[in-house]
């Protein structure tokens, strides 16, 4: 076996040898103008630009991008325009939300584009994997796509881009990963020294006065205060729901349209009695941008009395004694639970020291309030 192995090995170097030693004439044939550019055809050329913010200071970044590359693109011989493709307001670090971008995508599949020019690999993608799945993709179509990179003037069709673009989208995803981990310290440290981040706007019940601080809308405190008197005097969630509605109460988006997860969800914040909990849910990743709720695998972060509470911390904790409770389905289910929560005395007006009843109690449920007493 090492005999003829060896033996082929010096055949392949005779002939080697011979190759250079003798006259062999090569005809070289020259390779087919793939760039369309180069030829007689022009080239349709798309220009993709992108900010993250609606940030008065990128808008005008966002601008400036798009005239520059629709000037460059009429004034280059042999290009012809294909699109500005621009989004503003997304995120680099997923393509999914990128709407302009995806219309971009589907156009290169259906053969409307030869080239995209870009400013940066950052502004097409920071995912290492978007990247290079994306530029795979466009390079192995039928008509084989170009990204044309200003900053490092590299055209992915080039022999060399697959090598250079790997690392530089490697880098790409280390800064992008910095990024987001720095914002996650920043946010974690403002949890441990107290200091929430909540937004109003999906809060019913509070908003924000001049200086930031949170405070109490009354008119809102009242719709809170009236679902959870409703569910401790034996309303179901379904029941509370209906009534906002016939009533025309708008939930915190301003619809009407209430439904028994809102409400239940309203029950169950702790944030109405003062209390706020951060980090309940947390991102998987900085790239998928997938939100997880923390069941324990990160730590969460208590801060009472954090903001005015709406509802008493004795009436939060009955609210959710009855929640973890067997779903109330019929009129009997409130016997139990009747005399410890229901029956409420009126305490001030003209019904002072009134007993407020349901209307939807049997007389036997009324006898029960009062240890046998007629009504």
């Amino acid at each position: 076996m090492v005999r003829r192995n060896s033996k082929k090995l010096t055949r392949k170097q005779e002939r080697i040898r011979n190759a250079f030693e003798t006259d062999r004439t090569v005809e070289i044939i020259p390779a087919v103008v793939q760039n369309a550019s180069l030829g007689q055809q022009k080239t349709r050329v798309a220009a993709y630009c992108r900010v993250s913010t609606f940030d008065e200071s990128q808008s005008g970044s966002f601008e400036l991008q798009k005239q520059t590359y629709l000037e460059r693109i009429q004034n280059t011989p042999n290009w012809e325009l294909a699109g500005i493709y621009a989004d503003q307001g997304a995120s680099g670090t997923t393509i999914r939300k990128r709407e302009q971008f995806q219309q971009m995508l589907e156009d290169c599949r259906k053969g409307k584009i030869d080239l995209i020019l870009v400013k940066s690999i950052s502004r097409f993608a920071r995912n290492q994997l978007d990247f290079i799945s994306i530029y795979r993709e466009l390079k192995a179509l039928p008509h084989p796509v170009g990204i044309l990179i200003e900053d490092i003037n590299l055209n992915t069709l080039d022999t060399k881009g697959e090598l250079v673009l790997g690392v530089m989208s490697i880098v790409a995803q280390g800064e992008s990963e910095q990024k987001s981990a720095s914002i996650t310290w920043s946010i974690i440290e403002r949890f441990k020294r107290g200091i929430p981040i909540i937004p109003t706007h999906n809060l019913l019940g509070y908003t924000k006065d001049k200086y930031g601080q949170i405070i109490i809308d009354d008119s809102e405190a009242k719709v809170v205060r009236y679902i959870y008197d409703s569910y401790m005097n034996g309303r179901t969630v379904r029941e509370i729901a209906d009534a906002l509605m016939k009533h025309h109460i708008p939930t915190v988006t301003g619809l009407e349209n209430w439904s028994t997860l809102a409400v239940n969800n309203i029950l169950r914040n702790e944030k109405y009695k003062g209390e706020i909990i951060m980090q309940k849910t947390y991102t998987v990743d900085c790239f998928s941008h997938k939100t997880r709720k923390n069941n324990g695998e990160r730590p969460k972060y208590r801060l009472r009395n954090g903001i005015p509470s709406i509802i008493s911390d004795s009436d939060w904790s009955l609210v959710q004694e009855l929640l973890s409770q067997p779903r109330r389905r019929t009129k009997s289910a409130k016997v139990a639970v009747v005399p410890k929560l229901y029956v409420k005395r009126v305490k001030s007006g003209i019904l002072k020291d009134f007993i407020v009843l349901d209307s939807s109690w049997k007389k036997k449920e009324i006898q029960t309030v009062f240890k046998g007493e007629k009504p």
